[in-house]
């Protein structure tokens, strides 16, 4: 499965590469760059690392794999997380004085940084996995919840294991960019881990395995404002459900991305993430399936009968309607209106289960009342807010502070 922020994406990484002609001889591995230090503990024979010498005699990092043409590498650690996963990072090796405004400059340090700094965990996971990989019938390999899986709760915690820059189709002819690709993959402590994952080439014949696997299995995900796809080899193996039962949500300072349970997940039931964005009608939902990973979706969502399925769709067209709309009452002051159009927007969303949890909205509802001077109504819809916060494990600065007005109230 992938993650793209949209189809044209996914197509400008991997399909529109400018080609390369005929006669294009194969790049050489650099046996120099052009800097006078590497960022970050990132080793290479005839150039120092930016760090103290202690730092890079102590770094777990491998030689960059570098095209003579490009700026950009390939760096590989075989250390990240554990000695048998590593991790493999495809951006550019410098800032670029020919252009500075490329969002991949200086990148570099903040990725190593991560990599050398042994972070605890966000979050603690169960002490062993409440679910299974299991081949299904017509659908692949899935993984399988042994055991019940609370709302709300982080079951899983997978971690980057290779990550391209997002710019490469600008900077490199596809040939490049493949080659850049197989090297990130072979340089892992174990590739078979990755490269054993779904394809959905509709001509694998054609397409480089790391590339299939790559484009099938990605997500986009930013990182200090830089956009990379990033392949989480364990979430891979979740298949797709219009409705899903998993959520997930990466975290840019550890390179991870945790899977927390949409709703109660039951002893043998799948369990599911979405691969498109979880307010789209069904024809959007099934032309991107079909075009960016070769199926047609028979979840239980598109299996409704075709007037079910319908009113769905129009449920799903009118939320996306209401949102503006209640904005545009709020600019004008009109809160009265406002907070009826927030109200069918909430029993949309509910009917739909399109959202994990109500608190946002809820708070949404309790601001617009405070605005209207009902003070009230508005404690009742922090404190619906706060509740769903709580149930779904949602902490931080947001949540305290409702609290402090709650109390106020």
């Amino acid at each position: 499965m992938c993650f793209s922020l949209s189809h044209r994406q996914y197509l400008l990484l991997f399909t529109l590469l400018s080609t390369a002609s005929a006669n294009d001889q194969a790049q050489k591995p650099l046996q120099n760059l052009d800097s006078d230090c590497l960022p970050g503990p990132l080793i290479h024979d005839s150039i120092p690392t930016c760090l103290p010498s202690s730092s890079s005699q102590s770094s777990p990092f491998i030689n960059p794999y570098c095209l003579s043409s490009t700026p950009y590498c390939v760096f590989t650690s075989t250390q990240f997380r554990s000695a048998s996963r590593g991790i493999s990072i495809i951006t550019s090796k410098t800032s670029s004085q020919n252009d500075p405004s490329s969002t991949s400059n200086n990148i570099l340090p903040y990725i190593s940084s991560i990599l050398t700094s042994n972070l605890s965990p966000p979050t603690s996971l169960p002490s062993t996995p409440p679910y299974e990989l299991r081949k299904l019938k017509d659908k692949g390999y899935g993984l399988i919840a042994t055991r019940k899986i609370p709302r709300g709760s982080v079951f899983m915690l997978d971690y980057a294991i290779l990550l391209a820059d997002v710019e490469l189709p600008r900077k490199m002819k596809m040939k490049q960019g493949r080659e850049l690709l197989k090297e990130a993959f072979w340089r892992l402590p174990e590739p078979e881990r990755v490269l054993g994952l779904a394809r959905s080439s509709p001509t694998p014949e054609e397409t480089p395995v790391e590339e299939d696997v790559m484009r099938t299995n990605s997500f986009n995900v930013e990182i200090e404002g830089r956009g990379f796809m990033g392949l989480f080899p364990d979430i891979a193996r979740m298949n797709h459900a219009c409705k899903p039962s998993a959520i997930t949500k990466f975290n840019s300072t550890d390179l991870s991305n945790a899977v927390t349970a949409f709703r109660d997940i039951l002893p043998g039931e799948e369990i599911t993430i979405s691969y498109t964005a979880h307010n789209l009608p069904s024809p959007s939902r099934r032309h991107r399936l079909l075009n960016q990973w070769g199926f047609s979706c028979t979840c239980s969502l598109c299996s409704l009968p075709p007037a079910l399925l319908s009113a769905s769709d129009n449920r799903r067209t009118k939320i996306d309607e209401l949102g503006p709309k209640v904005l545009k009452l709020v600019d004008k002051g009109d809160f009265e209106n406002a907070i009826k159009l927030n109200k069918e927007l909430l029993t949309l969303l509910k009917e739909e289960e399109m959202i994990p949890h109500l608190g946002d909205y809820y708070e949404v509802m309790g601001r617009l009342y405070l605005a209207w001077a009902r003070t009230r109504e508005a404690k009742k819809w922090f404190e619906r807010a706060l509740d769903e916060y709580r149930g779904f494990g949602v902490k931080g600065k947001g949540v305290e502070e409702l609290e402090r007005v709650v109390k106020g109230l």
